[in-house]
């Protein structure tokens, strides 16, 4: 087992434990289809308010919005932060599809493109019309905001260490350790660095992933 899997399997055994099952395997397809459209019709009025203050909507705005009742919404939902897991959850999930596609048309051995494409991806993250910006922070979304770079930063770092590292470690070998960490503070400290200076040059954040990365020489 690699570091990364070692990662995220301690990562999944607790978001396991977090998240109530809702169906299983026993339950019958259609009543597993129902339960996601009405988790679905709950996320949307939550997602609308993270540009809003998610912290001034209350149950019973969601579940009026979509004409249920704050019973029934219990049933599919703990709580109102529950609904906000599920959002970001669906928003990362969107996030690693287009790595997914990244991944499988990229230049294999291109590092200095592959370095271009991590600059996008981190400014694309923190985007005025991205769905979370710096408006999140702005609009008192602070805490919903750090919950999401965090695990944002987290699934991208165990997908590239499963996918691009790997064909990195067969090609050239692995000049750093701890590769899922290494990954994750970078990420995070690349949106902090950008959020906190968006005029910073392309070239100067491709130059620090690269020095965090050891690419220098493959370049």
């Amino acid at each position: 087992m690699t570091e990364c899997q070692r990662v995220a399997q301690v990562r999944d055994a607790t978001r396991t434990k977090e998240r109530k099952p809702w169906t299983d395997s026993t339950t019958p397809p259609q009543q597993q289809s129902e339960t996601h459209a009405a988790r679905k019709s709950c996320m949307q009025p939550a997602q609308s308010a993270f540009g809003k203050g998610f912290s001034k909507i209350t149950i019973s705005d969601i579940a009026g919005r979509v004409g249920m009742t704050r019973s029934l919404f219990y049933h599919y939902f703990q709580d109102k932060d529950q609904v906000a897991d599920a959002v970001l959850d669906d928003v990362i999930d969107e996030v690693i599809s287009q790595l997914e596609e990244w991944n499988a048309n990229r230049e294999v051995g291109n590092i200095s493109k592959a370095l271009d494409d991590v600059v996008r991806l981190t400014r694309s993250l923190i985007a005025d019309e991205g769905p979370f910006s710096q408006r999140m922070i702005e609009d008192g979304n602070a805490g919903l905001y750090i919950k999401f770079i965090d695990r944002v930063a987290d699934r991208i770092a165990e997908y590239i260490c499963n996918s691009t590292v790997r064909d990195f470690e067969k090609l050239h070998g692995m000049p750093i350790t701890n590769e899922h960490e290494t990954f994750y503070t970078l990420i995070v400290g690349l949106i902090s660095l950008i959020r906190l200076h968006p005029d910073i040059e392309d070239t100067v954040i491709r130059q620090v992933a690269a020095q965090t990365l050891h690419l220098n020489e493959y370049m």
